[in-house]
C-alpha cells in the first residue's frame, strides 16, 4: 500500500512537470509562430506594396506616352490646319490687292494724288512741302470764288439770268450787278435793318466792292437789287436804302463746278448751270426759259444731266496773291 502511494505521488510529480514543460514549450512555439507570422505579413505587405507601386508606375508611364503621342498628333494637325488657312488667306489677300480692293483704306489725298511730300534732299535745310494741285485741291482752297460771283436776285425775274446770257468781262457788266455781288460780301453787322427798311453805308459797300474786284475802277453809285430788296442811293447821307420786304420763288439757279485749274496766274473754273423749277421739278436752260429741258428731276440730278445743260468758264486773275474776277464765258 505504501509503495503504491509512493508510486502515485511520483506519477503526480511527473505529470506536473510534464504539464509545466508542455506549457512552456507551447508558449515558446506560439511566440515563435506569432513572430514568424508577423515577419511574413510584413514581408508580404512590402512585396505587395512594391509590386503595386511598380505596376502603377508602369501604367502611368504608358499613359503619359499615350497622351504625349496624342498631343503631338493633335498639335501636328493644328499646325497643318493653320498653314492651310494662312495660305488661303494670303491667296485671297493677293486677289483683293490685285483688283485694288484695298484702295478704300487710302487717305483722301492718296486717292486724289495731292498728298504733302517732304523734300529732304538737303539734310541741312528745313523740310519743304510740295503740293500736287488738282481739281479737288483747287475746289477746297478756291471753290468759294464761284459763290462770290453768283448774283442773288429774284429768280422769277428774267434779269436774274443776265450774267448767263452771253460772254462778259468785268468792265462790261452792269454796275448794278457788281453792287449786288459786293453787297453779298458785306458782313451782316454792317447792315442796318428794321421793319421798314434796310440800310448800308456807301463806304462799307465800296470796301466790299474793292475786296471783291481788286479796285474801285468799275464802281459807281447806282440803284441795285438784292433778292427782293431794291436799293436806292441816298446822295445826301451817302448810303443805300431799300424797303424791307421778303420774297420767295419756286425757281433758283443751280451751278456745279466740273473742273478747276491754273495757268499763267489765272484761275479757271468750269461749270454746269441750270434754272431749277421746284414746282415743276424741271431743269431749264438759259437759252429757253419757257420749255423745260429735263423733267422729273431733283437738284441732285444736275451732274447726271450736265450734257443737256449750259456750260460756263470763269476766269480769275491773280494779283498780290489774291484772285479777282475777270470774265465769264458761255461755252454752251
Amino acid at each position: 500500500m505504501a509503495k503504491k502511494a509512493e508510486n502515485d505521488a511520483k506519477k503526480d510529480i511527473l505529470n506536473n512537470v510534464k504539464d509545466k514543460v508542455m506549457a512552456e514549450l507551447n508558449k515558446e512555439i506560439k511566440a515563435s509562430l506569432t513572430s514568424q507570422v508577423n515577419q511574413f505579413k510584413e514581408s508580404f505587405q512590402e512585396e505587395i506594396t512594391r509590386t503595386i507601386n511598380e505596376e502603377v508606375e508602369e501604367v502611368v508611364k504608358r499613359e503619359e506616352k499615350r497622351i504625349a503621342r496624342s498631343k503631338n498628333f493633335a498639335l501636328f494637325k493644328k499646325n497643318v490646319v493653320i498653314l492651310i488657312l494662312l495660305a488661303i488667306t494670303c491667296y485671297f489677300g493677293y486677289c483683293l490687292y490685285d483688283v485694288k480692293y484695298f484702295n478704300f483704306m487710302k487717305s483722301d489725298c492718296e486717292k486724289n494724288g495731292n498728298c504733302m511730300v517732304s523734300n529732304t534732299d538737303d539734310k541741312n535745310s528745313n523740310p519743304t512741302e510740295e503740293v500736287i494741285k488738282d481739281k479737288n485741291w483747287y475746289m477746297e482752297n478756291y471753290g468759294y470764288l464761284l459763290n462770290n460771283v453768283q448774283v442773288s436776285l429774284d429768280a422769277d425775274q428774267v434779269s436774274a439770268y443776265y450774267l448767263y446770257s452771253k460772254d462778259y468781262v468785268l468792265s462790261d457788266i452792269k454796275v448794278s450787278y457788281l453792287l449786288n455781288l459786293a453787297f453779298k460780301q458785306v458782313d451782316s453787322k454792317n447792315i442796318k435793318e428794321n421793319s421798314l427798311n434796310v440800310t448800308v453805308d456807301e463806304e462799307v459797300l465800296k470796301k466790299a466792292f474793292e475786296n471783291l474786284f481788286g479796285s474801285l475802277d468799275n464802281y459807281k453809285a447806282s440803284t441795285f437789287s438784292y433778292n427782293c430788296l431794291n436799293f436806292q442811293y441816298d446822295k445826301d447821307k451817302k448810303r443805300y436804302v431799300a424797303d424791307n420786304k421778303e420774297c420767295s420763288s419756286n425757281k433758283k439757279i443751280l451751278e456745279n463746278i466740273t473742273d478747276m485749274y491754273e495757268e499763267d496766274n489765272k484761275l479757271y473754273i468750269l461749270t454746269t448751270a441750270t434754272i431749277y423749277d421746284e414746282n415743276e421739278a424741271s431743269f431749264y436752260t438759259f437759252d429757253n426759259l419757257f420749255d423745260a429741258k429735263v423733267a422729273n428731276v431733283t437738284p441732285n440730278d444736275l451732274e447726271s444731266n450736265s450734257k443737256k445743260l449750259n456750260k460756263y468758264q470763269y476766269i480769275f486773275k491773280k494779283a498780290d496773291d489774291t484772285y479777282y474776277f475777270d470774265s465769264i464765258t458761255k461755252l454752251k
